[in-house]
């Protein structure tokens, strides 16, 4: 744990860019960082809806089999130190044991600490979950230390935690699944409270990732927010006022972010770098995240499992990616009618659309694939196949969202071509790769709210 005099410090580093607009640096290894500004500064969290989440919440959990020690997982996982000392709790009879040999426990705990220790065991038992509910008390005697911070974050999760256990409810241990999550949330949140942020490894994939589902002015406030938990759970001495402290920092959070916030730990979990980024293109909200990381981080969102640093400063973020990696402006690193073929290795592409299904599968249940960029004959002769199969152009879309979306460019729209005989695919055919994939985003949003039909 970081010393309290790093609070100060952090406060001010965070609290200097209040006023200034945040910026992204991307560090490609290539002459100086780019600078890209965020666009939409002020945009919101990507809405995943409660069915959505638990989903995906259910499709990430198969097959991961959660460690009886999730704090030591969640630890391994983002090189975080491990701290001396391990205890186990046992229901039957509600006893804290030392698990190695010449461990014990001390005789006079501190009667704060204890109190704590037996609130919590009580409020898991009040939730229906008996004995130590989170992992809490398997590396320490009492709710201390670390334990403190997951607990207030299980707190400021409040309906979200709720909705981890129904979906891992046909689990063989749903309490070990939200339980690992929980450990992991807060292990990698940790990382935020030194004065200037740092993340690397898989750590970093979950920081761009972050900023991508929730924006960089919310990721900020996230941070400044995680700090004020911190130093709140550090003073409390009761279980209420940990409550107290996890609740505000849920509101802080809000819905949509908390459940992107417990979606990605859950993605990471057992997870390499390069795993984690893999299972990032087939997470609710795709097409937002697709139009978001280039809108907030400059990047494309095939590049996020590209990012191998996160720093966080006053004045904004700097990615550093992998080498050869392509950082994309948010324009895009194409122009005109040119050919719009990606040369990054974070971006895969074939050359034909039976290559890229045999390569990645089903777009999942209940989706299909789409192009943002149709794979009209038209397109693949002036921009060739690649600008269109590829990991950037295709994603999945609910099949009645990919059914609307077909109808609506088969359509004449006079309002939007200022035609009344082309259809606003044959208004569009004759426009940039660019303008294309820019109406396109914009096309499967306002078509799933109802703005164009």
């Amino acid at each position: 744990m970081m010393p309290r005099r790093w609070w100060p410090l952090l406060c001010v580093v965070l609290a200097a860019c209040g006023g200034a607009r945040q910026v992204v640096r991307l560090d490609t290894g290539e002459g100086a960082p780019r600078v890209h500004v965020p666009r939409d500064a002020d945009a919101e969290p990507l809405a995943v809806d409660e069915d959505e989440f638990e989903e995906a919440m259910t499709e990430l959990g198969r097959g991961v089999r959660p460690s009886p020690r999730p704090q030591e997982a969640a630890r391994r996982l983002f090189e975080v130190e491990a701290r001396e000392g391990t205890y186990t709790y046992e229901p039957r009879s509600r006893r804290i044991i030392p698990a190695g040999p010449d461990e014990h426990l001390e005789s006079e705990l501190p009667a704060e600490e204890v109190a704590l220790t037996r609130a919590y065991l009580a409020w898991c038992e009040r939730t229906g979950r008996k004995g130590d509910c989170l992992r809490l008390l398997v590396e320490g005697p009492t709710v201390t230390g670390d334990a403190r911070f997951t607990l207030a974050m299980a707190l400021a999760k409040g309906v979200v935690r709720e909705e981890m256990l129904e979906a891992f409810k046909d689990m063989a241990d749903p309490e070990a699944m939200v339980s690992a999550v929980l450990w992991t949330m807060a292990t990698y949140a940790i990382l935020w409270t030194v004065p200037e942020p740092f993340s690397k490894g898989a750590a970093a994939v979950m920081t761009a990732s972050l900023i991508v589902y929730v924006g960089v002015d919310t990721f900020r406030g996230l941070i400044l927010g995680f700090k004020r938990l911190w130093e709140e759970s550090e003073r409390a001495t009761s279980f209420d006022e940990l409550r107290d402290a996890g609740e505000r920092y849920g509101k802080v959070m809000g819905r949509n972010a908390a459940r992107a916030f417990a979606m990605l730990a859950m993605a990471a979990i057992s997870s390499t770098p390069e795993a984690f980024a893999a299972k990032l293109p087939k997470l609710p909200g795709v097409v937002q995240a697709t139009v978001r990381a280039e809108a907030q981080a400059g990047i494309v969102y095939a590049a996020v499992g590209q990012v191998q640093t996160v720093a966080v400063t006053a004045e904004g973020v700097t990615l550093a990616l992998a080498p050869g990696a392509v950082a994309m402006t948010a324009r895009g690193s194409t122009g005109g009618g040119a050919a719009a073929a990606p040369q990054s290795p974070g971006i895969r592409s074939w050359r034909s659309f039976s290559g890229f299904k045999k390569a990645l599968g089903k777009a999942g249940p209940g989706k299909q694939w789409h192009h943002i960029v149709e794979q009209t004959p038209g397109n693949v002769q002036r921009f060739g196949p690649e600008a269109l199969h590829n990991t950037r152009n295709v994603v999945p879309l609910d099949e009645a969202l990919h059914t609307r979306v077909s109808a609506f460019y088969s359509s004449i729209s006079e309002g939007i071509t200022r035609s009344s005989r082309l259809t606003v695919r044959q208004w569009l055919s004759t426009q940039s790769y660019e303008a294309q994939r820019d109406f396109g985003l914009l096309a499967i949003e306002n078509v799933r709210k109802g703005l164009w039909r």
